[in-house]
This record gives structure tokens, C-alpha cells and sequence, in this order.
């Protein structure tokens, strides 16, 4: 049996669900207890996504804020970042040293990223050598090209040899 339309009167609204409310983050207040505590994670390495993910820290896009508002804030972070780049080469050198045969893979996989890492954080400390070289401008090097003409000759002897054609005014 086929069901027949009902008319829009009759047809019933289902009540829509509606999304789960987002927890709110915490409000983190800015001071020099919270500055210091981030910036000596930084300076260990840590990353900022894993620094916002801890209790009492704030948002990622928090600390990009308070860094934009307070010059002192967003040099302290530079300086603690910088420290936090050669705590990613150190911690590379580390696990270089501790690599074994079966553990070579992972650990230069593990040696690439943190060396990596590092170079995006300090670029001028850690870029290596293309980012050196890529500062300094070369000189400029002129390449000249010259078609040669030869020509195919046999000799008094019956031998077949080739002759360079030089162009008038060269010797």
C-alpha cells in the first residue's frame, strides 16, 4: 500500500537537537608568574601547542595576543625560543650519541625532526649551511658560447681526418 502525502498542516516538526555548548577555557591572567613558567617551558624545547594543552595555561591564540600586547612578553618568548632551539639540538646530539644499530632508524628519524625543528625556530643559528648561502649574493658569471666548424679531409696517405675550420681574423 502507497502512502499519500499528508498535507503541511498536518505534517508534525521534529524538534532539532541542538549541538553540546563548548567548554569555555579557563581565563588565564597574565603576570610574571604565568610569563616565566611559559617561557622556561620554551627555553626546554616545548612546543606551543603542548604548553596551551596544560591546566592553568592559556590558549594558543591567547599567548599570541598577550605577546602583541606587551613588547617585554614577546621578547622574552624570542629569547626563550632561541633557548629552546639549541635545547633541540642538544636533545638531537643525545639521541644520535644513544642510537644502536636497531635503533638507527628511529633515532635519525628523531635526529631530522628535532634538527628541524631547531632550524624553523633559530633559522640563523640552525638554518645550516642553504640558509647561509642562500644570504650571500654570488657574483655574476657570464658563460660565452662559440660553434667550432670542422671539415672532413682526406690526406696524401689515403687516411680520412677532420680539420677545424677557424673563423677569419683567429689564427
Amino acid at each position: 500500500m502507497v502512502e499519500k502525502p499528508r498535507p503541511a498542516a498536518e505534517v508534525t516538526k521534529r524538534p532539532r537537537k541542538k549541538p553540546p555548548a563548548r567548554a569555555k577555557a579557563p581565563q588565564v591572567r597574565y603576570g610574571a608568574r604565568i610569563t616565566a613558567e611559559i617561557c622556561e617551558r620554551l627555553a626546554k624545547g616545548e612546543p606551543w601547542a603542548t604548553i596551551c594543552t596544560f591546566e592553568g595555561m592559556p590558549s594558543y591564540t591567547t599567548l599570541y595576543a598577550w605577546q602583541d600586547k606587551d613588547p617585554a612578553f614577546a621578547e622574552a618568548v624570542a629569547r626563550a625560543r632561541l633557548q629552546g632551539a639549541d635545547a633541540c639540538a642538544d636533545e638531537a646530539l643525545s639521541v644520535a650519541r644513544a642510537a644502536t644499530k636497531e635503533t638507527a632508524p628511529q633515532a635519525r628519524l628523531l635526529v631530522a625532526t628535532l634538527m628541524r625543528r631547531a632550524a624553523l625556530i633559530a633559522p640563523k643559528a640552525w638554518g645550516g649551511k642553504a640558509e647561509k648561502e642562500a644570504q650571500q649574493m654570488p657574483e655574476r658569471v657570464e658563460i660565452v658560447f662559440r660553434a667550432r666548424r670542422f671539415e672532413k679531409l682526406t690526406g696524401p696517405d689515403g687516411k680520412a681526418f677532420v680539420r677545424e675550420i677557424k673563423p677569419e681574423g683567429e689564427a
